[in-house]
């Protein structure tokens, strides 16, 4: 938009009892593993971490020779106020459509989406159904971040940012770990338990959060021209 030459963007959260006891008290903490997208999966794990990225125009990061690790295509944000906790189902359609509108990228351009893909039961299910409602009935790889790092609140969409760009960059489809058996109500290449080489040109990044806020970032391979 031209208001800024340059942006650190990103988010931190710490572990706290509090957190801890607040999503224990509701059912969704799991008793060993994060197994996002699985038939067996009980919940997420918090955690905690921090990531942050620099948002600079492409012609001022060329004249610097910075490492260029992906390109700003695009976002959507939207707020349902549907529910506390649960998602809803056309809402997270919605946000990733608005997203992909922003960019003008068509829905089979997109090459893998980093769910936010927490492991709940409800989440799952309502995101890759919504998965499936934007990109059809082939739709692209979907892994959930959070089976290795877990969900670390405030910082788990900038570590998903940070992991897309690192994807895009190095050819790679981060794995979906912990898991045994696709749920068939989560119906996705989830790339399970190991890490793919991909060429990858543009990658969708989600995050949901209570209340029904949503948002989706898209990412794109740097161009060198």
């Amino acid at each position: 938009s031209g208001e800024a030459e340059w942006a650190l963007v990103g988010g931190a959260d710490a572990l706290t009892r509090r957190t801890f006891a607040g999503f224990h008290r509701l059912g969704l903490v799991a008793s060993d593993r994060c197994r996002p997208f699985d038939a067996d999966r009980e919940g997420l794990l918090t955690a905690e971490g921090a990531g942050v990225l620099l948002l600079e125009d492409r012609d001022a990061a060329l004249a610097r020779g910075a490492r260029i690790y992906a390109e700003l295509l695009g976002y959507g944000l939207n707020c349902d106020a549907h529910h506390p906790t649960a998602p809803d189902l056309d809402s997270v359609a919605q946000v990733m459509r608005l997203a992909l509108a922003d960019a003008g990228v068509k829905p089979e351009e997109v090459d893998l989406v980093s769910a936010h893909g927490t492991g709940t039961p409800t989440n799952d299910v309502t995101e890759i159904r919504a998965v499936r409602q934007v990109f059809g009935d082939r739709p692209p790889r979907t892994v959930a971040l959070k089976s290795m790092l877990g969900h670390s609140m405030g910082a788990a969409s900038a570590l998903g940012a940070a992991a897309s760009a690192l994807a895009l960059t190095h050819g790679f489809v981060p794995p979906t770990v912990n898991h045994r058996t696709t749920d068939p109500e989560c119906a996705v290449d989830c790339v399970p338990n190991h890490a793919v080489d991909a060429e990858l040109k543009v990658v969708v990044n989600n995050g949901l959060a209570f209340g029904g806020n949503n948002a989706a970032v898209v990412l794109g391979r740097h161009r060198e021209t």
